[in-house]
């Protein structure tokens, strides 16, 4: 007796009617559908990823021949320019031979001598420079061996032993309150609260002033006729106006009054009431 194939039967319901319409479908023929399906499925799985490889491999190849190329490239054109340069080398060479056969000098030796004129005038004008400028300081000297007192008078100190750093230089500065672009008729030393200022020259004390704003507690000294310090910025004043002081005494402790963020010591000095800058003056310490 022959086995019996198992089926599916698949019922069909059409709108607005109530019977039925029956399908019967071996259950072998739906076991090769679902393989079929899944062996494709897989197939595309396995198959995909193995091409877009391939394919991705295939322009790294072909990227990799297109820069060896152009490396070769590259090379022949360093080798030619290294043969252009040798050529040049050659002529040049060839050119000074001949110049040098005939007695002529070359364009380059032309040029080397005309810097070592221009060399040679420089270090003239510098030596003449220096010659005037060391007799003018013997003249200097010989006019403060003549005059002791009057030597001693100059305010050829800085104003503070400790710290002889300056923060800000004679001419034009930017404020640190307005940020504004003035003249600065004098010199800052960056100072510690309590610093010892000290007298530059011999002088007698002319006048101390205390503001509450702009130079705070200022000092004073008159060293001859024409020319005068003032020192800014004062803690204290340790000098009476009237008193004569001596070159290197301690005058005044450096502090931060008036308009200042910080301790500093501002130092001008004034030639004819005109302020001039005080470096000029720095020949001792």
């Amino acid at each position: 007796m022959p086995k019996k194939r198992k089926k599916i039967q698949i019922q069909i319901y059409s709108k607005g009617t109530n019977k039925p319409e029956y399908f019967t479908v071996p259950v072998r023929i739906i076991a090769w559908w679902l393989a079929g399906l899944a062996i494709i499925i897989l197939g595309f799985m396995l198959w995909l990823p193995d091409n877009m490889i391939n394919l991705k491999n295939f322009r790294v190849f072909e990227i990799a021949k297109e820069q060896r190329a152009m490396q070769l490239s590259a090379n022949r054109l360093e080798k030619q320019i290294a043969e252009a340069n040798s050529q040049i080398e050659s002529g040049r060479n060839l050119r000074n031979k001949i110049n040098q056969l005939a007695g002529i000098s070359s364009h380059t030796d032309e040029l080397k001598g005309n810097a070592a004129k221009s060399s040679k005038k420089k270090d003239d004008a510098d030596f003449e420079r220096i010659k005037r400028t060391l007799k003018t300081m013997k003249k200097l000297r010989n006019a403060l061996l003549e005059d002791e007192e009057y030597a001693s008078s100059l305010p050829l100190l800085h104003p503070v032993k400790k710290n002889q750093n300056i923060t800000n230089r004679f001419g034009l500065i930017q404020d640190q309150l307005t940020k504004r672009e003035l003249p600065h008729r004098g010199l800052d030393f960056a100072i510690s609260e309590g610093d010892t200022v000290i007298a530059t020259g011999n002088g007698t004390v002319r006048a101390i002033t205390n503001q509450r704003f702009g130079f705070g507690t200022s000092l004073e000294i008159q060293h001859t006729p024409d020319v005068k310090t003032v020192y800014s910025h004062l803690q204290s004043v340790l000098v009476q106006p009237g008193k004569q002081v001596k070159k290197g005494q301690p005058v005044a402790i450096a502090g931060r009054s008036g308009s200042v963020l910080w301790p500093v010591l501002h130092y001008e000095v004034h030639f004819d009431n005109q302020p001039i800058n005080p470096e000029d003056y720095f020949i001792t310490r």
